[in-house]
């Protein structure tokens, strides 16, 4: 056979390939869009196997491979392709990545590294890097290299997540008003308790006194379940319930403080804002 039509067939073939993983990991994921990110890599490292294979069949069709002159410089490109900062090196990173983390798109991630930290909703993955969108609805981009040396957290690993709601309260204040008011809120909100179809989670409250930056006050930390798919009607669901949950606990905390602030004699430090 004809080597340009052997080639030929070999790029069909990776096309077809990556199409039909794509469309298995769309059939999968539902609302029409891929959140595997092994489903992602696999689709765009067929398309390049295809392109290079594509390469190195015209490369040896057209007979440039028979002089030393010739393979001395694929070689030399090809060690500049796998340095540090190149994109073979990038994709390589990338292959790395899909298949060693622990998280889709959609899922929020809290990122850490040398850099800082950055806690947002994976909004895209490709050979650049992950996409992140923050709550600041500004995206940061992070390359698959500083990925492979980062510590990352999944935020909404499962179909039911744990959040935590932070407030400050003075020691003046009984707890069990305190206590009370909380549960009403929680109640009122509908967020005391959520049942999956196999477990209650149920929230609950911790109390830690402030004996260095806040002597007079009782730090209160509330933690409720919610979950992580929300149904939008017509058999249609999204996985934004960590924004709705975001939502949610800032109305509850706005109303357990106003509701705590009208106690005669009671204080409470509205400036300090804790963000989950």
């Amino acid at each position: 056979m004809d080597p340009a039509i052997l080639f030929a067939w070999a790029i069909v073939v990776f096309i077809a390939t990556s199409g039909a993983i794509k469309a298995v990991g769309t059939q999968q994921a539902g609302s029409f869009k891929i959140r595997d990110l092994k489903t992602k890599a696999a689709t765009q490292i067929f398309g390049v196997m295809g392109i290079l294979i594509f390469g190195m069949g015209v490369l040896l069709y057209g007979g440039y491979l028979n002089k030393i002159e010739n393979v001395a410089g694929l070689a030399a490109i090809t060690y500049a392709a796998f340095s540090q900062y190149s994109p073979l090196n990038n994709a390589f990173s990338f292959m790395t990545v899909a298949y060693k983390t622990e998280f889709a798109i959609d899922d929020w991630i809290r990122i850490n590294n040398q850099n800082g930290e950055v806690v947002g909703k994976a909004k895209d993955f490709n050979f650049r890097g992950i996409k992140v969108r923050t709550f600041d609805m500004s995206e940061v981009i992070i390359s698959c290299d500083e990925l492979l040396h980062s510590l990352v957290e999944n935020l909404t690993p499962e179909h039911v997540f744990r959040w935590k709601t932070s407030l400050y309260v003075s020691k003046a204040i009984p707890i069990d008003k305190v206590n009370a008011t909380i549960e009403r809120f929680l109640n009122d909100n509908a967020i005391k308790e959520l049942n999956d179809g196999e477990f209650g989670h149920q929230s609950y409250v911790e109390y830690f006194d402030e004996m260095d930056y806040r002597p007079s006050f009782r730090k209160v930390h509330v933690y409720t379940y919610h979950p992580k798919w929300i149904d939008l009607g017509e058999g249609d669901v999204d996985p934004i319930g960590y924004e709705v949950a975001y939502q949610i606990t800032r109305k509850f905390k706005s109303e357990v403080y106003s509701e705590i602030a009208k106690e005669q004699n009671s204080y409470l430090d509205m400036s300090y804002v804790v963000r989950p």
